[in-house]
């Protein structure tokens, strides 16, 4: 969080009149400040408006003694009224719940249609409490919106006479933007458009906007993953001045570069990727020493020799901070000429990469390491399939490298076995869809993507030399940025062994103590080929907290290991490329106190701003997953489907088919009885019949709507197998 935006929520708090004598710890609870770094600025900002505001006789003034540390219990307003700030999650139904920004207030707070007072999905607001104790669920209404989650909205436009609405994708954001002639920009009926909002609205109102770029017609192909990419408002060109520093950029490497690197041209190096990819970021080599250790070599693109720091590009890349892959194009975190041409490890071009060697013994453990800057010249340009074919005793183009190859599958099941799994790594291998779109755009089939032997070599061989850099950088003082993966969250562990405890299953040989990676793969093991297996693994999964990117180092906990951190893809990442350029200052001794002071000093931000934009990405793919598994439904409605309950709500049950496609079960549609919902066990019982649906459990489907707006799709059950 910024000062400007801290003192701007603390003004605000503090003038509203139901503000509360606070202690240091309630406000910074309250606006949701849990680091040293955000609380000693609270401290600041505090002394600053005291002293600001004590000279402003028309606005209130904050004392002293309104953030005492000492205030008693019985301080407290006979009215008992609260302020909690969090953020708005609204609903298609116009009402909405706020998501508290702090621990204290673990329940999400209902905000009826008429307490919103023109609050939009994913502002930042100050509610008020007024549900009663005892009361089922914590109410709210919503006194102030800090800041507004959406300062951009793309929509389908409607043009009226002498005005027009624009109705947002966004099905959250209940109210029509209200857009005058003047301000319409020749947009037509059922055009797409970005709209910029120009006046919020008050309660009962739509806002009032601006067409700042018309995308095109709703039904055009592409339109529709173009309006998500621009829903979430990722940048779709470079700027004028980071296209000019690329340009600029040689593909050709000077002479007195390739003297100060480890020439490694003479080597025999490849890529291996899939059969589309069009930037190759990471090449691998392997050999076996006279002692019969493995010596593989991980060598990635030095994306951090052409970008600068501060520079036009790395403003940009940072901004970005990731690629965003979806089913029919690529945003680029760098541009084109960095990404598929200068940094690329093509075959047969001289490129400059960072390279870590690594001895591995026959245990899998990494006896020595070096981490230098290199030169390659790829040998070849492979692909996962052909891999795997001469992998299987298939004769094919790569049989001049069939050594390597096969050297590398022993390594790599090595690692796999007795480094990861003998030390607790989870798995978790759930199937991805691969939508097959046709020339309209269309998906005309979605399928799972086959996950190959090959895909899990290049897989073990980057996780190796990302833990070999995570260990490396956390014997050096300064922050770097670490790849974490916390526990699970102790509430959640609890859930998860009260179910599986009904099952007949254990997690731990204590519940009282947090389960280790070791306890999850023995129950891995003990439900495998179960009637359980599939419900137990889904219900794991969701007691995973997300990996982090953070600036000091805890671990990660799925892969069962002590660092961790991102090296091996800074074409696409920008936490990798921030690596890089960190880490080959330090090799070179050469990070002053200048340097250092702004580690310190922008670090967590950094790694902050990683984490939110690679969740942004993740939101974009799956949002996108969704809309394209919903047209491809509208051409299967009627058709009856084997699928598996994957999901199950107060309001339903999402069934997964076998190619990944969800559908939604209404419970309203389920008309042969009353049915109670059991979120402890995850199903529903019927009250009469007890029928029961659960997680995991195995039904028969039919396809009776999709809603591609909403991306939704309906199911209703033909008939079930208990």
């Amino acid at each position: 969080m910024k000062t400007k935006e801290l003192k701007r929520i603390v003004k605000r708090l503090m003038r509203e009149r139901l503000y509360q004598q606070m202690t240091f710890d309630e406000l910074a609870a309250v606006i949701g400040l849990e680091k040293k770094k955000d609380r000693q600025m609270l401290s600041h900002v505090i002394k600053e408006l005291e002293i600001k505001l004590v000279s402003d006789k028309d606005k209130k003034q904050i004392q002293k003694d309104e953030v005492r540390k000492d205030r008693g219990k019985d301080s407290k307003k006979e009215s008992g009224e609260t302020l909690v700030v969090g953020i708005l999650r609204g609903n298609q139904r116009g009402f909405g719940f706020v998501i508290p920004d702090y621990a204290i207030f673990s329940e999400d707070i209902y905000i009826h249609e008429k307490r919103l007072h023109g609050a939009l999905d994913m502002d930042k607001v100050a509610v008020r409490l007024i549900s009663e104790p005892g009361d089922k669920r914590p109410e709210g209404e919503v006194v102030d919106v800090i800041e507004r989650g959406h300062k951009k909205i793309v929509g389908r436009y409607e043009k009226g006479k002498g005005f027009g609405f624009v109705i947002p994708d966004n099905d959250r954001i209940c109210k029509d933007i209200f857009i005058p002639e003047r301000r319409d920009h020749d947009a037509r009926t059922d055009d797409k458009v970005v709209t910029e909002i120009l006046i919020w609205p008050e309660t009962g109102k739509s806002p009032e906007g601006e067409i700042v770029e018309i995308l095109g017609k709703q039904d055009e192909a592409g339109i529709d993953i173009l309006s998500v990419l621009k829903e979430y408002d990722i940048p779709m060109d470079f700027s004028l001045e980071v296209e000019k520093e690329a340009e600029q950029l040689s593909d050709s490497i000077d002479d007195d570069e390739i003297v100060r690197r480890e020439d490694l041209r003479g080597e025999t190096i490849f890529t291996i990727d899939g059969d589309d990819a069009k930037d190759f970021d990471d090449a691998v080599s392997i050999s076996r020493k006279d002692n019969g250790n493995y010596l593989l070599g991980v060598h990635i693109a030095d994306v951090s020799h052409y970008i600068l720091s501060g520079s036009a590009i790395d403003e940009s890349a940072m901004e970005r901070g990731t690629s965003v892959y979806v089913v029919d194009r690529v945003v680029p975190m760098l541009p084109f000429k960095l990404s598929n041409n200068v940094c690329s490890l093509v075959p047969d071009k001289d490129r400059l990469t960072f390279s870590c060697a690594m001895e591995i013994d026959k245990n899998g453990q990494v006896l020595n390491y070096s981490i230098f800057k290199s030169v390659i010249r790829s040998k070849c340009r492979m692909t996962y399939r052909l891999v795997e074919d001469l992998l299987l005793g298939e004769t094919n183009r790569l049989e001049p490298f069939r050594n390597e190859l096969l050297m590398m599958d022993e390594l790599h099941e090595i690692l796999r076995v007795k480094r990861r799994i003998s030390r607790g790594a989870i798995n978790f291998d759930f199937p991805e869809a691969k939508i097959i779109l046709d020339q309209s755009g269309f998906p005309e089939n979605i399928i799972v993507d086959e996950r190959l032997k090959s895909n899990r070599i290049i897989e073990e061989f980057m996780l190796i030399c990302n833990e070999t850099i995570a260990e490396h950088n956390s014997k050096i003082s300064l922050p770097f940025i670490f790849r974490n993966h916390p526990d699970p969250l102790p509430e959640k562990i609890t859930a998860f062994r009260t179910f599986i405890n009904r099952y007949g299953f254990k997690l731990g040989t204590n519940d009282d103590e947090m389960p280790t990676g070791k306890d999850f793969q023995q129950l891995v093991a003990d439900i495998d080929g179960k009637n359980e297996e599939r419900v137990i693994t889904l219900l794991m999964l969701r007691t995973m907290q997300q990996a982090v990117y953070e600036g000091e180092n805890h671990g990660h906990y799925a892969l069962g290991a002590e660092f961790y951190t991102h090296f091996t893809s800074p074409i696409r990442r920008y936490p990798d490329l921030f690596v890089h350029r960190y880490l080959a200052k330090s090799l070179q001794d050469k990070i002053g106190k200048k340097m250092a002071s702004y580690v310190e000093r922008n670090i967590a931000a950094i790694a902050e701003h990683a984490s939110e934009t690679e969740r942004r990405a993740e939101n974009i793919e799956r949002e996108i997953t969704k809309l394209k598994m919903t047209e491809y439904m509208t051409k299967h409605l009627g058709e009856v489907f084997e699928g598996r309950i994957s999901g199950v709500t107060s309001f339903g049950m999402f069934v997964e088919l076998p190619n990944t496609i969800e559908g939604l079960i209404k419970l309203q549609d389920l008309r042969d009885d009353y049915y109670i919902y059991d979120p402890e066990m995850h199903q529903h019982i019927g009250e009469h019949t007890r029928k029961i649906y659960r997680l995991g459990q195995d039904i028969q489907v039919q396809a009776v709507k999709a809603d591609i707006n909403l991306r939704q799709i309906d199911f209703e059950i033909v008939n079930e197998k208990l």
